[in-house]
């Protein structure tokens, strides 16, 4: 493809992506602050503390901001937001602006990717969808970082199908340490490197597979490691990135306990609460963490662990019902009909939030598993595998623990591009259609 045509093709994209967010930005900005407050707020203290104490501090045991109560999360979103506000002040407009241009980026990248697995139609039909999707645009907006997770790990797909297509140990090994950088703003990601590694093993040459996996890994561990290193000179314990796995593990199992057979809290507060009570310690309700943050949390895994080896059919179907879930689009506030612009401005607000209406779960699952079945009939196993390596490592890993779809949204990009193919499918063979029946008229005698 000429490189003129690509840059065209990108810009628009990147454009399109880039005025819809803004378009939503402007239009719900204030609605940002009632989404996650507390979460968000956590983030924000530990980048205060950040610029107050200096990076450093970050390596100091002794410092506020090593607190064991600031290990719910990775560190990567306090570290950037410290950054952004040395240099544009306690903005939330600078932080949402930077995600903004993070997240436009990710539809040009899931172009890229269409392109180098399917082709440039199918590509470029999954960068619009991308850009003007109303699940990207909302959640690219709240000031958490799941949105800029989903960065590193598309590029690391692309370098991924890159490699597919010439394998070469640098795009595989960096693709790895993109995997680990989305590790340093969420946990989710922890296993993905191996667990992509493993579809190296059955998709690249058989030559070199071995290689390109044990790559990947290393890229990814070798990004994570100094974060493990910091945690254990700190903390004097082996965490890879955070605490919170046995939190989500437990109010994960009783958000399906609808009888509350196993006495699991389904709440931060109600866990702590019920631990202060069991241990006689008042001070564990104030803190999901804090005293014994450490052994509080492994304890919360082993309580967890011992209701799944109890009830291991039932903890099964919790899983495929929360991977079931996450094939379904996210319901996100659509642009509000009220206080809109005057003049054409106007017009640009409706026609967006038009477009927004579209997408649904009726419509986008029936594009997504047509697609599916013409990948299968045309026997692209390998592609097959490729698409669905990041959503089939949520289905299997985060359907284990507490879910929401902000933790998933970077799986639906990939669902994304199989409905566009779906969908570019079935308008080239509608195309046809017509075309055969233009031309059945175009040959009929003249009564």
């Amino acid at each position: 493809m000429p490189l003129r045509q690509l840059i065209i093709i990108i810009s628009l994209i990147f454009l399109t992506a880039l005025g819809v967010r803004l378009l939503v930005w402007q239009n719900k900005h204030s609605d940002v602050v009632e989404v996650q407050t507390r979460v968000a707020e956590n983030y924000k203290h530990l980048a205060r503390l950040l610029v107050e104490n200096g990076f450093s501090s970050f390596f100091d045991a002794s410092s506020s901001t090593s607190n064991p109560d600031l290990l719910g999360h990775p560190p990567g979103y306090s570290i950037l937001l410290a950054l952004i506000y040395r240099i544009a002040g306690e903005s939330d407009a600078a932080t949402q602006l930077f995600q903004i241009v993070c997240n436009s980026l990710c539809a040009i990248i899931i172009f890229l990717i269409g392109i180098e697995l399917l082709s440039l139609g199918v590509g470029t039909v999954a960068g619009f969808l991308a850009a003007v999707a109303p699940q990207f645009s909302w959640n690219s907006i709240l000031l958490l970082p799941d949105t800029l997770v989903a960065l590193p790990i598309l590029l690391a797909l692309y370098l991924v199908a890159k490699a597919y297509k010439k394998p070469l140990w640098p795009l595989v090994f960096i693709a790895g340490a993109w995997i680990g950088a989305s590790c340093w703003l969420r946990a989710n990601g922890l296993l993905l490197a191996p667990f992509l590694g493993l579809i190296i093993l059955f998709v690249f040459p058989s030559g070199v597979r071995i290689k390109m996996a044990v790559l990947l890994m290393a890229g990814a561990f070798l990004t994570i490691a100094p974060l493990t290193i910091r945690n254990a000179i700190v903390f004097g314990h082996f965490i890879p990135v955070s605490l919170g796995a046995g939190q989500t593990l437990l109010e994960g199992i009783a958000d399906y306990d609808e009888e509350g057979r196993f006495g699991l809290p389904n709440t931060d507060m109600a866990l702590i609460q019920q631990e202060a009570e069991f241990h006689n310690r008042p001070e564990y309700a104030t803190t999901l963490f804090g005293p014994d943050a450490i052994e509080r949390d492994r304890e919360r895994v082993r309580r967890g662990l011992t209701v799944i080896r109890s009830h291991p059919f039932w903890f099964a179907s919790v899983m495929i019902r929360r991977a079931a879930d996450m094939w379904r689009l996210e319901r996100v506030p659509l642009i509000s009909t009220h206080n809109l612009p005057a003049g054409w401005l106007r017009y640009v607000f409706l026609a967006v939030r038009g477009v927004q209406r579209l997408f649904i779960t009726a419509v986008f699952l029936p594009l997504v598993l047509g697609g599916l079945i013409i990948l299968v009939v045309r026997q692209h196993f390998r592609i097959i595998a490729l698409l669905l390596a990041v959503p089939a490592y949520y289905f299997c890993v985060q359907s284990i623990l507490h879910t929401e779809y902000r933790y998933v949204l970077t799986l639906q990009y990939f669902l994304f591009l199989i409905g566009a193919f779906g969908l570019y499918i079935l308008v080239d063979r509608v195309g046809r259609m017509l075309a055969k029946v233009e031309r059945g008229q175009a040959t009929l005698p003249n009564p």
